[in-house]
């Protein structure tokens, strides 16, 4: 691409982004799951081309590489096995991520273990009966699945989907086990409600490098970053992949969708365009997006966004 703003990130140096503490008590963030060239080059052939297409990647099991893709996710068997809106690995039946920088919420009750790839129980001393819930260190009853204690939260309290106000304990609990994380902005890990005015999680991945701050003239409102851009890309620019000469490897090009001539409005095969591929165009540009044809070859006149005969 012809473009004086970007940057090649290889999938290479993934394997120095931390994903310390993912599957914890941490809420809203993305964690890198992509894992470092010295493991990815252990891929066999079939591996390579299980993980040739955009969007693949490879994560590390184990110390060897696991190809994450369309070829090779299957739905989790089981209900709480697997992090939320993760798949199963048909050959090793762990589970995966749905991208490189994903959330890895398991639900409340369970933690990720980091050796089998799978959402296990968390532990705690309940008697039977009860499951521990180590967010507000309270052993919950089964039964609170039907039958919840509930009561109603105080005047600019509320509580999170999936869970309810204790009457007694007054505080917001999981309806069950695998209730989700709570994604309220404002929870308060305090008083264990939403509404606490605490600043919610920032969507930025953890060990990312994503910043807030955008270069003049970009459009970060129209072309907002996914956790994959903020992880690879300064400012607000976006991660489009790009074949690398590795051999079933990806890389990242770093392009601003507001002016790139060759991503104009987003990556190619994702919405974007190449503006310097409309027929019978001379002079092209990328206006906020938008391709824009300013002169045409002879026998063709410009109308703005391509060429037409005379």
């Amino acid at each position: 691409m012809v473009s004086s703003t970007f940057v090649v990130a290889l999938l290479s140096l993934a394997g120095s982004v931390s994903a310390n503490g993912f599957g914890g008590l941490a809420r809203g963030g993305s964690f890198n799951f992509g894992c470092g060239f010295s493991i990815k080059e252990k891929a066999s052939h079939e591996q390579k081309d299980w993980c040739s297409g955009a969007g693949s990647f490879f994560t590390d099991f184990g110390g060897s590489p696991l190809c994450c893709s369309d070829k090779t996710r299957q739905p989790p068997k089981h209900e709480n096995e697997c992090p939320f809106g993760w798949s199963k690995h048909f050959k090793t039946d762990c589970c995966i991520p749905p991208k490189e920088v994903s959330p890895c919420d398991c639900g409340e009750g369970y933690t990720y273990d980091k050796k089998t790839h799978k959402c296990v129980k968390a532990g705690g001393k309940c008697h039977g009966g009860q499951w521990w819930h180590e967010r507000s260190g309270t052993c919950c009853d089964n039964d609170w699945q039907w039958n919840p204690p509930k009561g109603d939260c105080p005047p600019g309290k509320s509580c999170p989907k999936g869970w309810f106000w204790h009457k007694q304990l007054k505080k917001c609990l999981p309806n069950g086990p695998g209730s989700p994380e709570p994604g309220c902005g404002d929870w308060d890990d305090h008083n264990h409600c939403c509404g606490g005015g605490n600043p919610g999680p920032s969507g930025k991945p953890q060990g990312g490098k994503g910043q807030s701050s955008h270069q003049d003239g970009q459009q970060p409102l129209n072309f907002p970053q996914t956790d994959l851009d903020k992880m690879y890309c300064p400012g607000s620019l976006h991660a489009c992949t790009v074949p690398s000469a590795l051999g079933g490897e990806w890389a990242y090009e770093c392009v601003d969708f507001a002016t790139e001539l060759e991503a104009c409005g987003g990556c190619l095969g994702q919405g974007g365009q190449d503006c310097t591929s409309i027929p019978h165009a001379l002079s092209v540009g990328c206006e906020v997006g938008s391709c824009a044809v300013y002169t045409c070859k002879q026998g063709f006149q410009a109308n703005g966004t391509s060429c037409v005969p005379v």
